[in-house]
């Protein structure tokens, strides 16, 4: 048992076999530089076939010419001449200009340029010729209706030139809004008009026509908002005018019903109220100032404060002439008392004179306080007198009250419909001549321009978009390709994904279209395994077939070299082991695992080793059909006992291999090599030669070579390069240990090696394969 690597699960693959995983690392530049060169062909064809297209699309194609003119929604006017001081500023809010712009596109003005250039008489216009595609479509789709009316017995639809003229009116606005192209200037108030027409001067004349429509119903709506505003406000004058005097009427009839008479804008008995109202305030004012000096003068009396009497020496001379007596006596004794004491004479007489001086002043004061009081009545009096005044004119007011509410409602009647009546009677003016003021919001800055060379189809640009599309659409294909592509191509996918050594890259080669019969005579049978030939003293027939010869004859070949890449492997894992049995595999039929087997048995032959080769695909015996003619007998008698070996082995005459045949394929049997007796048979071989190689039949559809694997020292597994399913194979070395483990490694046949350096392989693409024909001198080397 062979100490295999253990296999790696790596990432689960989907249900087709993870197509695309051309890498086992995430892609890298290099890869998608290798996939571009893979998918060259198909990138080259898909800009091709899209270039064809394009300029069979420009061939076929009818010029559109374009004419263009601009409009620019006028500010400066559109504020001079604005019905309201709001309008011009409204006018240029966005909403407001993209509204224009609807304008442009609308029905009516459609409509107006249709009939003034008579384009619903028009059938180039309204039914015009198309290019070859669109006349073949309009047929293809015209044959369709006809089939469909005859089948459901309607009437034929009837000709564009036999519809009335309403609808041809219609048809003609319709192809008018589809070929007509409004757009605004960035963020200003400019509008370029676009047409396209296959007639240069039609396309010009529909672009003046619908400028000139466009500022015609701007005039035209100007007009008739302003007529409708004027009538109605004419009528709305006279209403107004009437109400008017109405309302005036009843106010002076109301004030004179009513007595309410008035003075400066005012009723008399309002101004006489605030009058007397005001009078009573002064009045209080000077009662409170009397008693304010009566209380005090009389404190000041009855408190005997000497100090306090100094306010009344101001208004009474007496009292102040008494005051300063009293304070030169008081700075005498003061003074005498400082000098030679208090009790001296002279300052005990100045304390007498200030005492008498006290009772002068005050007896003064006494003498006074009649006439403060006096002042307080006469006061009093007068503030009684003007509340009584104010009662008598509050009760002659409150009766006129609910008369006064209902004259000031009557006459803010009348002052409302005063000032409506003015502005109306203003706005009418102003609306009046506003009907004579022929200005526009907008005016042309443009002119329909003179269209002098067609404005489709662009021809660069077609030319450009299909090799861009084609371009596309090859990296499209090309990926898919990738993404599809399930089979094995390089080394690093084998022992990424199934854990197992990759050995060679077998070159495809060309199945050769002849076979050649030769008679072998026992005198003829090569010394190299001689023994067993020798032994055998029966002629022999061996067909030669190039393809099965190719190390024979071609041994300096890129094929010999990996067929020795094999023998190597073997040499490697068996160093000086005799009789070793190897078992060449493949999952699948057809992919050259026979042609493998029959080379590496002659190289090994070659070397001068005794080998000998088995036919182990009995179900489909394809070396015995091609290295014998129809053999009766092989390893299915032998392994039953009816033949011996020496009887049915046949050998090759260049390297003197032994080939023991399957026999007829009718007599193959199920599970031949998991008897006793291939054990024994195999362990005969293992005795007498040196190197055993088995051609087992494909492992996806018989356990042959799972049953032989008790037997068998290594296994080749040959998978056909691009071809053999990634994820089958994986699901098969997982679920079949027996045999992963005892395989030698991957063999990937049938490599196309031209191809092969745009997976970045060595064998080709890179600096060494520009010297491989030095090396090989077949016609699988890569020149």
């Amino acid at each position: 048992m062979l100490n295999r690597p253990q296999l790696q699960i790596t990432e689960p693959m989907d249900d087709v076999g993870a197509p695309g995983r051309m890498f086992a690392n995430p892609l890298s530049g290099v890869d998608i530089l290798s996939a571009a060169r893979r998918q060259i062909w198909v990138l080259v064809a898909s800009v091709v076939v899209a270039l064809l297209l394009g300029i069979l699309y420009l061939v076929q194609a009818l010029p559109n010419y374009t004419s263009s003119a601009s409009i620019l929604i006028d500010a400066k006017k559109v504020g001079m001449t604005a019905a309201t001081p709001l309008e011009g500023s409204l006018t240029f809010e966005t909403g407001a200009v993209d509204s224009q712009l609807q304008i442009l596109t609308s029905d009516k003005i459609a409509s107006a340029v249709a009939t003034r250039l008579g384009l619903q008489n028009n059938m180039a216009f309204i039914d015009p010729q198309g290019s070859y595609l669109t006349e073949t479509v309009k047929g293809a789709i015209g044959l369709v209706r006809s089939a469909i009316n005859v089948v459901t017995q309607a009437p034929p639809t009837p000709e564009v030139k036999d519809l009335p003229e309403p609808l041809r009116l219609l048809l003609a606005v319709n192809v008018l809004q589809d070929n007509l192209r409004v757009a605004r200037v960035g963020r200003t108030y400019v509008f370029i008009l676009d047409y396209s027409n296959p007639d240069p001067v039609l396309a010009q004349a529909i672009v003046g026509q619908y400028a000139n429509a466009y500022l015609e119903d701007q005039l035209d709506s100007k007009f008739d908002s302003t007529r409708r505003a004027t009538n109605w406000m004419e009528e709305r004058i006279r209403d107004l005018k009437a109400q008017s005097l109405a309302a005036d009427e009843a106010v002076q009839k109301y004030r004179a019903d009513n007595n309410l008479v008035e003075a400066s804008g005012r009723l008399i008995d309002e101004q006489s109220l605030t009058d007397a109202t005001t009078q009573l305030t002064t009045a209080r004012s000077a009662l409170d100032t009397a008693s304010a000096r009566y209380q005090r003068l009389k404190e000041i009396i009855d408190n005997q404060d000497i100090n306090a009497s100094l306010t009344e020496s101001l208004e009474n001379p007496n009292v102040a002439q008494l005051r300063s007596r009293y304070l030169q006596a008081a700075k005498l004794e003061s003074e005498i008392s400082a000098r030679y004491g208090a009790n001296h004479l002279a300052a005990d007489k100045a304390r007498k004179d200030m005492a008498a001086y006290t009772r002068l002043i005050f007896a003064e004061l006494i003498n006074l306080l009649p006439g403060y009081q006096s002042d307080v009545s006469i006061a009093q009096a007068r503030v009684n007198s003007i509340q009584n005044t104010i009662n008598q004119l509050r009760q002659t007011s409150a009766s006129n009250d609910s008369a006064m509410v209902k004259l000031r409602s009557l006459e803010q009647e009348s002052d409302s419909l005063k000032t409506l009546y003015s502005t109306f009677l203003q706005k009418a003016q102003e609306l009046q001549q506003q009907q004579s003021f022929p200005v526009t919001d907008a005016r042309v800055i443009s002119d329909a321009s003179t269209p002098l060379l067609p404005s489709s189809p662009k021809k660069l640009l077609v030319l450009l978009a299909s090799l861009v599309l084609g371009g596309i659409a090859g990296a499209g294909l090309g990926w898919l390709r990738e993404w599809r592509d399930r089979g094995f191509r390089t080394a690093s996918q084998i022992r990424d994904e199934l854990g197992l050594e990759f050995i060679a890259n077998v070159p495809a080669l060309q199945p050769s279209a002849f076979l050649v019969q030769q008679a072998l005579t026992p005198g003829e049978l090569p010394s190299a395994g001689g023994t067993a030939g020798g032994a055998a003293g029966r002629r022999l027939t061996l067909t030669y077939n190039p393809l099965l010869q190719k190390v024979v004859n071609e041994p300096f070949s890129q094929f010999a070299e990996a067929i020795r890449a094999l023998r190597f492997k073997m040499n490697l894992e068996f160093p000086k082991r005799k009789g070793i049995v190897i078992g060449m595999v493949s999952m699948f039929p057809d992919e050259g695992k026979s042609s493998l087997a029959k080379n590496l048995a002659s190289s090994i032959a070659l070397q001068g080793t005794s080998t000998i080769l088995i036919d182990g695909d009995l179900r489909n015996p394809s070396l015995t059909n091609n290295l014998l003619s129809g053999p009766k007998t092989g390893l299915i008698d032998v392994i039953a006992g009816r033949a011996s070996v020496e009887n049915v082995v046949a050998y090759e005459q260049e390297s003197g291999l032994a080939f023991l045949p399957g026999g007829a394929r009718t007599r193959a049997a199920n599970d031949v090599f998991g008897s006793s007796r291939a054990q024994d048979l195999i362990d005969s071989l293992r005795r007498q030669y040196d190197v055993v190689i088995i051609d087992f039949p494909p492992v996806g559809a018989l356990t042959d070579a799972m049953a032989a694997s008790y037997v068998v020292d290594g296994y080749f597994f040959v998978a056909h390069w691009g071809k053999t399913p990634r994820k089958v194979l994986k699901e098969f070395t997982i679920n079949h240990p027996e045999l992963t483990d005892k395989t030698l490694g991957v063999v990937l046949n049938k490599v196309d090696l031209k191809n092969l350096g745009k997976y970045g392989s060595h064998q080709s693409g890179s600096q060494y394969a520009k010297y491989t024909h030095k090396y090989f001198s077949d016609s699988t080397t890569v020149k």
